[in-house]
């Protein structure tokens, strides 16, 4: 006879209950097909919220009057719970198995190994979330996140076994004494505490220290455990993508299924500063800026002796108003206090601090626990410096580049457009056809060159790019040989060009050739060059402006870097009387005047010139006095010194042979008749 569908039944165990006996193997008792809480029992709000797991023991079964064999037997879950709070799976037990022993195989990912090295330090009793360890100094002491197995009495029917986690390790060494022979002998032991995820659910008795180190007999036992990963498990998942007939891979939703309920979740925390539990805003405008506080902290460690509600404690270095948090810990939850920068703590407690002695004191509204530690955090006044209100102290940026373009070409003067983003907005930049930028930025160009000096004056966005948009020109060059020109007794050249030029953008080069008497490997020879600034005309004359040169700042501020200009001349003349017509008469007899030169030269040959010339044309009129000007063969020439400071005639005679001459630089002025070394 055919074995039907309905001939497959699912039997009840003999104690369908969570409770440590249920199982026990199977009974007469047929499942309702298709029925409601007929294996697990509704689920109550204290499941809920504290979590719960559920073991039955259910036993399959063909229910028919023959002996036809029952082929391809198997077992499934089909449809996983509608709510994800909730997850059921399938394992294999013994047939006779009961809760207990189903309980401790599913516990059994962890299995129990060696005996740890050390042992549980005297009594421990239920309900304490901490033990302590008795071992050797030096010996390994177990990682957070450990799991241990305290067993006692193993093997016994009266046995008590827990598995236990570790979440919390410190360790101290402590001197213990022992009797020898009447004679005390200290030795060092470790004792490390270990706090616990879970409380005990038994009294654990412990052993005594013990100079070597061994457990007692018939006390604790403390074992490491072992990943054992034996049992199998069986569940159900939705399929996330749509599977074909004939393949060999599916997915699903997740292959993992909650076997036990978990308290406790994992939070991430990014950007956290250590020790810096508050902040203290400086400015909002244009950006804001935070800095965080909390660069000290402090710790009153809570024991048997000191614990209370009331705690004083005195913070050095003296601490910023509004940066203090206090923290504390009651029945394993943390609390805090804050200052709000007037002296007074709010939050889970109360208290005062006075910042200008760093005295201060709270008071809890419940004990603390034992073990903890109130935790102070604050940050001082020199911590920071407010510098918001000053402005920008750093030097604006900079920017220095030559527009790519070919060799012959130039800038054209007004053309040139500079734009750049800042804070979201384009700035624009434009030249004055002077050689000068304006706008949103200031800086300087060099038209022939092409050369740019950009100082923004709005700050640009990060990655910013400047865009530049300009005209360009050939240049043109006209060579004048030097035999065709000469300068002038004041050093000054005239010259004509091919075309007219551009405002602003004519630049003149010459060499220069110096006689030195001594040099120590210097260039004699360089080339000069000077560019006419946007205010000078065209026309054939040498323009007007002072020297630039076309190169980028050289980071020391104030501009591009110019060039000293080349030195300009005076000459001195010294007409003083001489009876003899070679050595200067004595005073009070004799009479001088000193001169000096208004007018400059470029050249020292060009003021030689000019001194000889005005040294032809001497002596001076009589009767002229310090500051008087006069004109001496075309050169303006100013009285320095005479001898009428003297209350003597400034008169010379025809006969004015001695005279003292110098040329010097302009930007030098010697004085007086001792530095000229006149003769007696």
């Amino acid at each position: 006879m055919t074995i039907l569908e309905g001939d497959i039944k699912l039997l009840a165990s003999r104690v369908m209950d969570d409770v440590p006996e249920g199982g026990g193997g199977p009974t007469g008792t047929v499942i309702p097909y298709g029925g409601n809480n007929h294996i697990f029992r509704d689920i109550t709000e204290a499941d809920r919220a504290g979590g719960n797991v559920s073991v039955m023991q259910v036993h399959a079964a063909v229910m028919t009057d023959n002996a036809e064999p029952y082929m391809g037997a198997n077992f499934i879950l089909s449809m996983p719970p509608t709510d994800p709070n909730v997850s059921v799976t399938l394992a294999k037990c013994n047939l006779f198995a009961r809760r207990t022993e189903i309980a401790a195989a599913i516990a059994n990912y962890l299995i129990q190994s060696s005996e740890w090295a050390g042992y549980l330090f005297e009594n421990h009793v239920i309900g304490q979330k901490n033990i302590q360890v008795f071992h050797r100094p030096g010996t390994p002491t177990p990682n957070i996140n450990r799991t241990l197995v305290l067993t006692y009495n193993e093997g016994q029917p009266s046995q008590q076994i827990q598995y236990v986690r570790v979440i919390k390790v410190t360790t101290e060494t402590r001197t213990f004494t022992y009797n020898s022979g009447g004679s005390y002998i200290d030795y060092q032991a470790s004792v490390t505490q270990l706090d616990l995820a879970n409380e005990l659910r038994y009294n654990f008795p412990g052993s005594p220290p013990d100079r070597n180190f061994a457990r007692a007999a018939n006390k604790t036992m403390l074992r490491d455990t072992t990943v054992a990963d034996a049992a199998v498990y069986y569940g159900a998942s939705p399929t996330t993508a749509v599977a074909d007939l004939g393949e060999s891979v599916v997915r699903v939703a997740s292959i993992y299924s909650q076997l036990v309920p978990n308290s406790r979740t994992e939070t991430s925390a990014l950007d956290q500063r250590p020790a810096a539990t508050r902040s203290i805003v400086l400015a909002e405008t244009p950006r804001r800026v935070e800095v965080p506080v909390a660069a000290h902290t402090q710790r009153i460690k809570i024991g048997q002796e000191n614990r209370g509600f009331n705690y004083v404690f005195l913070l050095k270095p003296l601490p910023e108003p509004a940066t203090i948090t206090i923290s504390w810990m009651a029945l394993g939850t943390w609390y805090t206090l804050q200052d709000d920068g007037a002296g007074v703590f709010t939050g889970s407690g109360t208290g005062q601090i006075i910042y200008t002695t760093g005295s201060g004191s709270v008071t809890l509204p419940s004990l603390p626990d034992v073990g903890s530690a109130v935790i102070i955090q604050w940050a001082e006044t020199l911590a920071f410096t407010n510098r918001s209100a000053l402005g920008a102290s750093v030097r604006a940026p900079e920017y220095a580049w030559v527009i790519d373009a070919p060799l012959n070409d130039a800038l054209v003067p007004g053309s040139l457009v500079l734009t750049y983003p800042s804070g979201g907005t384009i700035r624009t930049v434009t030249d004055n056809s002077s050689g000068k930028l304006t706008g949103a930025g200031t800086g300087v160009v060099d038209y022939p060159s092409r050369s740019v000096l950009l100082r923004p004056t709005f700050m640009p966005d990060a990655g910013a790019q400047i865009m530049v948009e300009c005209m360009l020109d050939s240049v043109v060059t006209d060579l004048i040989p030097m035999s065709s020109v000469s300068p002038d007794a004041g050093g000054f050249v005239a010259f004509s060009l091919t075309q007219q030029p551009a405002a602003g953008t004519l630049q003149v080069q010459w060499a220069t050739a110096r006689t030195t008497s001594n040099t120590n490997g210097g260039v004699l020879t360089g080339i000069k060059t000077f560019t006419q600034d946007g205010g000078g005309g065209g026309g054939g004359g040498g323009g007007g402006g002072g020297p630039v040169i076309d190169k980028p700042d050289d980071g020391g501020g104030g501009g591009p870097v110019v060039p000293p200009p080349s030195p300009t001349f005076r000459f001195r003349l010294d007409f003083a009387h001489s009876s003899n017509g070679t050595t200067v008469d004595p005073l009070p007899g004799g009479c001088y005047v000193f001169l000096e030169s208004v007018t400059t030269f470029s050249t020292e040959a060009a003021a030689a010139s000019a001194m000889n010339a005005a040294f032809a044309a001497g002596p001076v009129p009589s009767g002229v006095s310090a500051g008087d000007t006069l004109t001496m063969a075309g050169t303006q020439m100013r009285v320095v010194q005479t001898t009428a400071a003297n209350g003597l005639p400034t008169t010379l005679a025809a006969n004015f042979a001695h005279m003292k001459t110098l040329i010097y630089p302009s930007s030098t002025s010697p004085l007086g008749g001792a530095a000229w070394g006149l003769p007696a």
